[in-house]
């Protein structure tokens, strides 16, 4: 009995410890695959989702998380992408990327940023009060305060003044007889007393319009304006014609009563004392600005899918057809759909952002010498295009204030106000006097000593300026001109201009022999210093045409640094031409061979200095920036299949951080950017729902499962 009663025990203490081993496997099984379905979730619902793509779509750029991270104020991100049973396919895709768009934002930074989705269709009462609260921002008080204080100058001031007067003389002319035959068309007042009726009806029905204006959820100050500038200049009208015809019966009527001949001498200096304050006033109303919160208004109708961006003091909004701009804008008429379009998001939306949370703004001047305008152009036929106009859009949206200061007609910066907080100047080399259609001498000034000391004295007193120089040909030649601030350039900050040198980029054909490609003086493939401005991928995407190299003196001026950005490394190909006119020469042949005297390389082609508080950036290529090549195109093949993408990011972001490192504001770096990221589309939204459903429920489950599974064959 007793060897029995011990194997019975074992067995059953055997019997436990597995019972025990395989509840702690279960337990832990379950364990393992609880925490992964959280962590799952936490991936989709988490403060700050992990971008595990290759592209970076789903991630905002680092200038734009720094932004949002350091937000010192509350921002409120609110779309009103509408939705209805009527809406065309493309309309749940456009709301579904903006969405998600917002999301990463109140990720970013939950604390300081709001996001809200608004229909504007269906939701009537958030909608409304979304709208009617933009008149309490202080942003738009100020100018509306200005509208209201003549419409109140109008409803309890000259609006009564103007039915008093109309009664008045109303009164005064009934108890007027006729001259001729109790006729009362043949009394010389009978056409006043007919126009002042007619005031009398027009003024009660002005009223009431005014009235409705004012009386709607959201007043409409412009609209209520107009109509009372409306019936000031017709009043006015009124009361001068009234003067003139009294004038004229006076001078040319035979007999008349006396008490109408009384009213016509008196009529005109009754009527004297209103009409000029009429007068006053009008001119004063007809020289406010525009409101602003009008284009915020036009903006936000219920199908125009905008997104409104907000503090308690200020709001933006990001319209429709800057954030979804078409690839190909090749038809002005054609419908665009999904698929023709750019998803533009994040560059104006973050910029937005930064207009409506820093209210200090740099102010950059383009200073040219003659030549065409810079931002305005292409116009008219045969006009040539303006060779910074997006650009200018970009710096705007990018928070500078942008002017144009053309040393050939003005020997003083422009005027600007408000007054920036900094002035940054972006000098170009002067354009060359033009000669005549016939190739005579232009009669026009060459760019002179004045010019260049007004300069020199602008960018002092501003004490930041970026230079742009590279070689260009002289005029009707082939040899180089020269660089006229060379000499400033050496002296201040000790940088060279090799003005005469221009690289160019030939391919290899054989030991010594060489063929020019379709641009050959487009240089590509740089080496990058360290430095703020050069931080960040896209800045390396790029492209300067039409380079010469810098020297950076051995021994710099006191106080002065230098940091080296951009440097054309030596390479084979690469090569800086003397004279042009050598290899012009040997274009006939197959191959060109390099002249003895070129250049080699590397080059320095960008730097960066300072000097106590001042700044300066030089950049050795003459058209980096002009539209057409910082903001050119070329067709690229993504995983979402034929798309359209910028050719050189990196000329655009190279300047623009540059901007913001001359005004102290290197942390906005890179916010501005242009971003070529198509939206990553999912044709079903359910397969996102069923990736979701597999990621955070199925494949744990079945972990677990396989886990139990093992653990019953090995149970024995």
């Amino acid at each position: 009995m007793a060897v029995e009663d011990s194997s019975a025990g074992s067995k059953s203490v055997s019997t436990a410890r597995r019972f025990l081993v395989g509840s702690n496997v279960i337990v832990s099984i379950l364990l393992v695959g609880g925490i992964a379905a959280v962590l799952q979730a936490m991936a989709y619902s988490g403060p700050s989702p992990v971008d595990m793509t290759s592209s970076r779509v789903n991630s905002l750029t680092e200038g734009t998380e720094n932004l949002i991270r350091d937000l010192d104020v509350n921002v409120r991100l609110t779309s009103l992408y509408f939705e209805t049973d009527l809406e065309e396919e493309d309309q749940q895709r456009y709301r579904r990327a903006v969405s998600d768009l917002l999301d990463l934002y109140e990720s970013t930074n939950r604390s300081s940023v709001a996001v809200d989705r608004i229909n504007p269709l269906s939701d009537h009462e958030k909608y409304g009060k979304l709208r009617a609260g933009l008149l309490e921002k202080t942003a738009f008080k100020a100018e509306t305060a200005a509208y209201l204080e003549h419409i109140s100058k109008f409803q309890d001031d000259l609006f009564p003044r103007m039915g008093g007067l109309v009664q008045s003389e109303l009164g005064l002319l009934s108890g007027l007889g006729s001259a001729f035959g109790g006729q009362p068309a043949a009394s010389p007042t009978a056409p006043i007393e007919q126009v002042f009726e007619q005031w009398k009806s027009e003024l009660q029905t002005a009223g009431e319009r005014i009235e409705a204006l004012m009386s709607t959820e959201i007043p409409q100050y412009s609209g209520v304006l107009r109509e009372i500038t409306s019936v000031y200049g017709s009043f006015v009208k009124t009361l001068k014609d009234v003067g003139a015809y009294s004038q004229a019966q006076i001078a040319g009527a035979g007999q008349m009563p006396a008490s109408q001949a009384a009213y016509l001498r008196e009529v005109s200096q009754r009527l004297s004392s209103l009409l000029s304050t009429i007068e006053e006033e009008q001119e004063q109303a007809d020289g406010l600005e525009p409101l602003s919160v009008d284009d915020v208004f036009a903006q936000l109708g219920p199908t125009t899918n905008a997104i409104l961006v907000e503090t308690e003091d200020d709001a933006r909004v990001v319209d429709f057809s800057s954030v979804w701009p078409p690839l190909m804008p090749d038809m002005p008429t054609r419908k665009y759909k999904f698929k023709d379009r750019a998803f533009k998001g994040q560059e104006k939306l973050t910029s937005a952002i930064l207009r409506v949370t820093h209210q200090e703004q740099t102010a950059v001047v383009f200073v040219r010498y003659g030549g065409p305008p810079l931002f305005l152009g292409g116009f008219m036929p045969g006009q040539p295009a303006a060779p910074f106009s997006v650009l200018k859009g970009y710096l705007q949206d990018a928070n500078f204030v942008v002017r144009e200061w053309d040393l050939k007609t003005q020997d003083h910066p422009p005027e600007i106000e408000p007054a920036p907080t900094r002035v940054v100047y972006v000098v170009f080399k002067p354009n060359p006097p033009q000669r005549g259609p016939m190739g005579q001498p232009s009669q026009d000034p060459a760019f002179g000593e004045g010019q260049r000391r007004a300069l020199v004295k602008a960018v002092g007193d501003s004490g930041r300026a970026l230079f742009v120089g590279g070689w260009t040909p002289g005029a009707g030649s082939p040899f180089p001109a020269g660089y006229e601030y060379s000499d400033y350039l050496e002296e201040t900050w000790g940088v060279g201009v090799d003005a005469g040198t221009l690289l160019v980029k030939a391919i290899s054909i054989g030991p010594g022999k060489y063929g020019f490609s379709r641009d050959p003086i487009s240089i590509a493939g740089f080496e990058f210093g360290q430095h703020d401005i050069t931080t960040g991928a896209t800045v390396r995407r790029l492209t300067l045409p039409v380079c010469s190299p810098l020297n950076v003196s051995e021994q710099l001026p006191e106080d002065v640094a230098i940091q080296t950005l951009v440097t054309a490394p030596m390479e084979d190909g690469l090569w800086g031409v003397r004279d042009v006119r050598k290899y012009q020469e040997q274009a006939a042949g197959e191959y060109v061979t390099k002249v003895e005297g070129d250049l080699e390389g590397p080059f320095t082609l960008a730097v960066a200095g300072t000097k106590g508080d001042d700044k300066v950036v030089i950049i050795s290529s003459t058209s980096f920036a002009v539209d057409e090549v910082a903001f050119s195109q070329e067709m690229a093949v993504t995983a979402q299949g034929l798309t359209v993408r910028s050719r050189n990011p990196g000329n655009a972001t190279l300047l623009i951080n540059a901007l913001h490192w001359l005004s102290d504001n290197s942390e906005f770096m890179n916010v501005g950017r242009p971003i070529d990221a198509a939206v990553l589309q999912i044709e079903n939204p359910a397969t996102l729902t069923w990736v979701k459903v597999l990621t955070i429920f199925v494949w744990p489950a079945l972990a677990c499962g396989c886990g139990l599974v093992v653990w019953w064959v090995r149970r024995g």
